[in-house]
């Protein structure tokens, strides 16, 4: 019988190694309830901002049946059109099909401009003309002028209302699946398992940062695709921006992911890089951001100023930077520009994943 040489295969390379850790981290994420949980936490936020408006007498659409129309009179005439006044309809967006005014109880229909226009928003003569009007271009002083309709709030103003809590969960996953990631292998003494392999910090590094990504987009993810589906279900749509929002999240969750890391490699204790990473970005650095406000100094380089454009990208226009004096103070409004928020959060990624990375590599076991 002839013997074969069976050659040793060896330890898997690099790329292998970082599945292995990745995957083993998710599972460890499943077993300690943090995905789960995190999962509830999305699950109670989207049904506690969606159920709270319409509970408290704030429906998100309705309709309007022989509704008054208050006039204001304004005999103006503007590049040729003459507008007795106008009225006021409620809020919103109005379903302009199922529009239908009345004047004294009779069909008033607008006869092609003749007798009424409905405009979003106008400006005549120097006149501000409030959104959702009907400019009269006959004289009804005396009339009783109703209008039946369909409305529903703005698609935009929707999501932003949900979108507003983005920031917040992003937080919520770097200190769920990031604070305790690097300190928790030292302070829990796992690293005396984990070191001896051969297996390289970095593939390990690499591996548990990736799967504390993959977990955070989980959560991010879900909580986007149900702000969606409530949009589509309520609604009939979502804000054009939406997709561009979620880049912007996924861009601060891993910056944000990375930040932690950073905490977690220079720390000794995972309360400590818990908290820490917690109270940094709720409160220590948005503080910060806040003092722009009264300083008239555009913090740039700050990373949660930067997060602002996941929310803002879906105004339309594009907030722009404002300057108002009130009570004898000056107070200056800040937006982020979204590309150069995008570099500023992808600074702070590399900046802190390549420091941690060192950190790690080079942290020794104690005792």
């Amino acid at each position: 019988m002839t013997d074969h040489a069976h050659s040793d295969p060896g330890p898997p390379n690099d790329l292998a190694q970082v599945q292995v850790v990745w995957w083993y981290e998710l599972l460890r994420y499943l077993r300690s309830k943090r995905l789960v949980g995190s999962i509830i936490i999305v699950v109670a936020i989207l049904g506690l901002i969606y159920a709270i408006p319409p509970a408290v007498g704030t429906p998100y659409k309705g309709t309007v049946v022989n509704g008054s129309v208050g006039l204001t009179e304004l005999n103006i005439s503007f590049q040729g059109i003459t507008v007795w006044g106008f009225g006021s309809l409620k809020s919103g967006e109005i379903e302009l099909d199922t529009l239908e005014v009345l004047r004294d109880g009779a069909a008033f229909p607008s006869n092609s401009g003749a007798n009424w226009i409905f405009v979003d928003e106008a400006s005549f003569g120097g006149v501000q003309i409030s959104a959702n009007s009907l400019l009269f271009m006959q004289n009804v002083s005396g009339s009783d002028i109703t209008a039946s309709y369909d409305w529903h709030m703005p698609v935009q103003e929707f999501d932003v209302v949900f979108i507003n809590f983005a920031s917040i969960l992003v937080v919520i996953c770097a200190t769920f699946f990031g604070a305790d990631s690097i300190v928790g292998e030292f302070q829990n003494r796992t690293g005396y398992l984990m070191f001896p392999n051969p297996m390289k910090r970095s593939s390990l590094f690499f591996g548990k940062f990736a799967a504390s990504v993959t977990a955070g987009v989980i959560i991010v993810g879900l909580f986007y695709i149900g702000t969606a589906l409530l949009s589509f279900l309520t609604l009939g749509a979502v804000d054009d921006d939406f997709g561009m929002s979620f880049a912007f999240a996924f861009e601060y969750l891993v910056a944000v992911i990375a930040i932690a890391y950073l905490i977690s490699s220079v720390l000794r204790g995972s309360t400590g890089a818990l908290v820490l990473t917690f109270f940094m970005f709720i409160m220590i650095l948005p503080i910060v951001d806040s003092v722009s406000m009264f300083a008239g100094v555009k913090i740039n380089a700050s990373v949660t100023f930067a997060s602002g454009a996941m929310l803002y990208t879906m105004y339309d226009p594009y907030p722009e930077d404002t300057v108002n004096t009130d009570f004898g103070m000056t107070f200056y409004q800040y937006y982020p520009e979204p590309g150069l928020a995008a570099l500023v959060m992808l600074a702070y990624l590399v900046a802190a994943l390549a420091l941690s990375l060192v950190l790690f590599k080079r942290k020794q076991l104690a005792g």
